[in-house]
């Protein structure tokens, strides 16, 4: 019996077999390209949430499965939301994420927390981080949106909200290093002299 050829990777992550059922890499495919459908229990006032580590359940688990998306595309090692399961928890670094909505879709993810160790950075390619600072900001950990939605704005909107909702200003925000290019030109385009790194 020959082996099954391995035909590559998708750009979702998720790797292309070539042999048997598939319906896992599908299902994957289609939440990367058009986000995860919002479940019937949660309650949309408006496009915009933030669900913290005490947000209800149903929220926690959304947002996991949500976090689930860039871990396999980037290919992280963990997921950036943990707060999932169990009962609610406060946490000192007040770790919460910012998920947007459209066509019945969570389309936008960002995932953020307090911070107080940060380096300011002029996105130079090649330049070094400045000194260490240890004033607390919020930090970005995660920034992901749905394939079909990118370049439209989405993850300006989540950065800005986060800032909104920390009472700071986007060229305040600390980015996770490594930043990677599509980060890196987000960052640019919303704090074209630098950023705080972390």
């Amino acid at each position: 019996m020959t082996p099954a050829l391995k035909v590559g990777t998708c750009p979702c992550g998720s790797s292309r077999s070539g042999a048997g059922d598939d319906s896992v890499h599908r299902e994957h495919h289609s939440e990367w390209a058009f986000g995860i459908p919002v479940p019937k229990n949660t309650a949309w006032s408006n496009r915009l949430v933030v669900v913290t580590s005490q947000s209800p359940i149903a929220w926690r688990r959304l947002t996991e499965r949500v976090g689930r998306l860039p871990r396999r595309e980037g290919g992280y090692d963990f997921n950036s939301w943990s707060h999932g399961g169990g009962e609610p928890e406060e946490t000192l670094e007040h770790f919460r994420a910012y998920l947007l909505e459209a066509d019945g879709h969570v389309v936008g993810y960002l995932a953020a927390h307090d911070s107080d160790r940060h380096r300011w950075w002029d996105l130079g390619e090649r330049s070094r981080y400045g000194e260490l600072v240890d004033s607390v900001r919020p930090r970005i950990d995660m920034i992901w949106v749905a394939e079909t939605y990118r370049g439209h704005g989405i993850g300006r909107t989540l950065v800005n909200a986060l800032a909104d909702d920390s009472g700071c200003e986007v060229a305040d925000v600390s980015w996770s290093t490594p930043v990677t290019d599509r980060g890196r030109q987000l960052a640019l385009s919303l704090s074209p002299d630098g950023v705080w790194v972390s």
